[in-house]
């Protein structure tokens, strides 16, 4: 995820930790045309197992597709977002809840396969916060409109050390015709670079800069650096790209969130975009 590496599956039946999983399987909300069940997952595990030591902790917000126009449509969906949200090795195990609890699972095994070096690490004195972990991920629909499906995984990690890491990934289905879309079915390729000068242009415009070299003091790295990528969804005015800590900024800068109006690039898209659904 965000590519977590997960590692090879545990069931975990110790009680050396505890562990806390509720799923709210009543509530249901529909975002637009697609059906969304709300599931939560927690676990904790702490070290030898006395509650007043270090701990991991991880948790789950999943929105899962349970529904859209016909029956196993959101299985369909499921199958589709979860390769892309937990990675090819969940291919063959493609539902949301199932493939949590793995990762849950490999999060609780890496961690209590470091409890010997934790433990020494503890009777040396040394800050307990180094041994804390915490994980917690949401998943939900961010975007339904026009059969376009846009669902976000987010992320905020910490495994020691000065911070953590946080991140956000985005995956837009057309329901249409059950494809991934990309940039390569939105914009025309030879138009690239004049949507990413749109892009800049737009970052500089919210930031109220007038030159791009302007971003390097900010803490950008290179404004080469700031174009299209597929971490993206869509909203009612425009195309919002993101980018995470350390892809084009230092982690001080924090991320960076770019909408671009259709109307700054609505020319470069391609005659049969499903963009243009969304344009009024």
């Amino acid at each position: 995820m965000k590519k977590v590496p997960f590692l090879s599956i545990i069931i975990l039946m110790s009680c050396l930790y505890s562990c806390q999983s509720k799923s709210n399987r009543s509530t249901e909300t529909t975002a637009d045309s697609v059906t969304v069940k709300e599931v939560t997952i927690k676990e904790t595990y702490h070290l030898s197992g006395d509650t007043a030591k270090p701990a991991c902790r991880v948790a789950f917000a999943i929105d899962v597709p349970v529904k859209y126009q016909q029956e196993g449509d959101g299985i369909r969906l499921q199958k589709m977002l979860t390769p892309l949200i937990f990675g090819d090795e969940y291919a063959s195990d493609s539902l949301f809840e199932s493939s949590a609890r793995k990762a849950v699972a490999s999060h609780i095994a890496a961690y209590k396969d470091l409890e010997p070096e934790f433990e020494k690490e503890l009777k040396e004195d040394e800050a307990p916060y180094s041994c804390e972990w915490e994980f917690d991920y949401t998943l939900s629909t961010v975007y339904n409109r026009d059969s376009l499906l846009c669902y976000g995984l987010s992320t905020s990690e910490y495994t020691g050390g000065a911070h953590g890491m946080y991140s956000d990934f985005y995956y837009t289905i057309d329901l249409s015709n059950w494809h991934r879309v990309v940039l390569d079915d939105i914009f025309r390729s030879e138009s690239l670079d004049q949507v990413n000068h749109a892009l800049l242009g737009q970052l500089l415009k919210s930031m109220n800069l007038a030159a791009p070299d302007s971003l390097l003091e900010l803490g950008f790295f290179d404004t080469e650096n700031i174009t299209a990528t597929e971490n993206f969804y869509f909203t009612d005015r425009g195309i919002c790209w993101i980018f995470n800590p350390y892809e084009i900024a230092c982690y001080a800068t924090g991320q960076v969130h770019i909408e671009v109006p259709f109307k700054e690039i609505e020319m470069y898209m391609l005659p049969e975009s499903p963009v243009r659904r969304l344009i009024k």
